[in-house]
């Protein structure tokens, strides 16, 4: 069998295939029809909230982790106003949300050696925000 004759039983072969997949693959099919009206077969995986009133809702406090009883929830991060815009100090220096004077100022200084000069002032107000709330 020369190369010839290998070609062209390959494109033979490959029509074939083509040809095959294409009647093999029914025509258009329709798509599923969904009815909304139909039962759920399945229990929910969540139940459903009960609704509450607003005369209930003084009668029913919302209800706390056992952990938290009695402490009052503090919030980590710092919001300062900028340009017109409200920012998360801590999320402009790179640093989780409560994290220590030490880590802030290591992080702030740098920042700042990697910045140009018009970012300078935006870092410095964000590290006084957060030197301010400590």
């Amino acid at each position: 069998m020369n190369s010839q004759d290998f070609l062209t039983l390959n494109l033979v072969g490959a029509g074939a295939f083509i040809f095959w997949y294409l009647l093999s693959r029914g025509g258009s099919r329709r798509p599923t029809k969904l009815n909304m009206n139909a039962q759920d077969s399945v229990p929910p995986l969540v139940e459903a909230e009960k609704s509450v009133t607003p005369a209930q809702a003084q009668t029913y406090p919302r209800q706390r982790h056992p952990d938290l009883q009695g402490r009052a929830t503090k919030n980590l991060n710092v919001m300062f106003n900028y340009n017109g815009h409200s920012w998360d100090a801590y999320e402009v220096l790179g640093v989780p949300a409560g994290a220590s004077i030490p880590i802030v100022t290591e992080a702030y200084q740098t920042a700042l050696r990697k910045s140009d000069k018009e970012s300078m002032e935006f870092l410095e107000t964000a590290y006084k925000a957060i030197l301010h709330k400590k």
